[in-house]
C-alpha cells in the first residue's frame, strides 16, 4: 500500500502539476482569445479606414477630373476669346484709319466745295459785269470789289461755311450784289 500511496501522491503531484499547467495554458489562451478579439477589432477598423480612403479617392480623383475637363474647357475658351479679343483690335485699328481717312477726304471735300463755291460767285459776278458793262456801269468799281472778295476768299479759307459767304451778299438797288461790310 505504501506503493499504492506513494503512487498515489505521486499522481496527485502530477495533476496540481498538470492543473497549474492548465490554468496558466487556459490564462494564456484567454489572454491570447482577447488579445485576437483585439487583433480583429483593430483589422475591422482597419478595414472600414480603407473604404473611407478609398471613397475619398474615388472621389478626389472624380473631382480632379471634373476640374481638369473645367481647366481645358477655360483653356479653348480663353483661346477663343484671345483670338477674337485681337480680331477686334484689328478690324478697331481698320476703322480708325479708315474715319481718318474719311476725315482727310471730308476736309479735301469741303475746301473743294468751298472753291467751287467761290468760283461759281465769282462767274455770277463776272456775269453781273458783263451785263454791267453793257449798261455802262463803273467797271473799274466793280473790279475792284472783284479782287477785294478774291483777297478775302483767299485770306480766309477757313471759313466755317462758305455759303454763308455768299449769303452775306446784298442787292443794292442797281440790281449788283455786292457784300456787306462787316
Amino acid at each position: 500500500m505504501e506503493i499504492l500511496e506513494e503512487g498515489k501522491c505521486t499522481l496527485e503531484k502530477q495533476v496540481r502539476a498538470l492543473t497549474s499547467e492548465l490554468a496558466v495554458e487556459k490564462a494564456s489562451s484567454n489572454q491570447a482569445s482577447e488579445e485576437i478579439r483585439e487583433l480583429k477589432a483593430l483589422l475591422d477598423k482597419n478595414e472600414a479606414y480603407a473604404g473611407e480612403l478609398v471613397q475619398t479617392l474615388t472621389q478626389t480623383q472624380e473631382d480632379l477630373r471634373v476640374s481638369f475637363d473645367k481647366v481645358c474647357s477655360l483653356e479653348n475658351s480663353h483661346a477663343s476669346l484671345q483670338t477674337s479679343y485681337v480680331s477686334a483690335l484689328a478690324e478697331n485699328e481698320k476703322l480708325r484709319n479708315e474715319i481718318t481717312d474719311w476725315e482727310r477726304y471730308y476736309d479735301i471735300l469741303e475746301d473743294k466745295t468751298a472753291i467751287e463755291v467761290s468760283w461759281a460767285f465769282l462767274n455770277s459776278r463776272h456775269d453781273t459785269l458783263v451785263e454791267v458793262i453793257q449798261e455802262n456801269f463803273n467797271l473799274e468799281s466793280e473790279l475792284s470789289k472783284i479782287k477785294e472778295t478774291i483777297e478775302k476768299t483767299q485770306q480766309n479759307q477757313d471759313l466755317s461755311s462758305p455759303v454763308a459767304e455768299a449769303s452775306g451778299n446784298v442787292e443794292d438797288d442797281t440790281g449788283i450784289h455786292s457784300f456787306k461790310s462787316s
